[in-house]
């Protein structure tokens, strides 16, 4: 849970605005009349927290991945067929079909990956595989890191105090917490009552009849 903290995607969906996104890791977005197609030009000081920036070979290579990775993905990106360099900085994503005014924000919601590191060896000297499990913290782009984690018990995310957007307007008032971490259980009740004497801060809870 909350990996989603540690990565940056090409825009960021506000909060307040149903069905809005602006741009985060692009600059600016474009597409044609007809919505074959969605142009994104990357931000300059777009970083992984490693340092290096974010690229159009990274955008390219995390669309094939995330696709080939998992069935969600190859689902939620069937209509985008290619993703390629068009410019400097520049990435286009090609669809199958025309007309459809929701793809070019769908594709808008890609989570960057970092090339450099999952075509790179881990601390084993092996090659990373994005589609095996592994329990060595990935790197990422986004406010926050993997901190502390134990396995099958918790894992604690550390903001990421130089943090590349951190000055963004997107970015603005958000991710205030220095850390934030989940804690796993077989049994639910015995969280809940922690959560009720404040030993825990929040409780998601998806039914109403809970």
């Amino acid at each position: 849970f909350g990996l989603g903290l540690t990565y940056d995607q090409l825009m960021v969906t506000s909060p307040d605005e149903p069905s809005t996104e602006y741009c985060l890791i692009c600059e600016w977005v474009s597409y044609p009349e007809d919505f074959s197609s969605v142009t994104f030009k990357l931000r300059d000081e777009a970083r992984f927290h490693d340092g290096k920036p974010i690229t159009v070979d990274d955008v390219v290579f995390s669309l094939g991945a995330l696709k080939k990775a998992h069935p969600q993905y190859a689902f939620y990106y069937k209509n985008v067929v290619k993703a390629e360099k068009t410019g400097e900085s520049e990435v286009t994503f090609r669809f199958d079909v025309k007309g459809n005014r929701e793809l070019p924000q769908i594709v808008g919601q890609l989570t960057i990956l970092p090339k450099h590191f999952w075509t790179g060896q881990d601390e084993k000297g092996d090659t990373r595989d994005l589609m095996q499990t592994t329990m060595s913290a990935p790197l990422g782009s986004g406010p926050y890191r993997v901190g502390e984690m134990k396995a099958g018990r918790s894992i604690r995310y550390d903001r990421v105090d130089e943090y590349w957007a951190k000055d963004l307007p997107v970015m603005k008032g958000q991710y205030n917490f220095d850390r934030i971490t989940y804690l796993y259980s077989r049994e639910r009740t015995g969280v809940f009552e922690e959560f009720k004497t404040g030993k825990i801060d929040v409780w998601a809870e998806s039914s109403a009849n809970a």
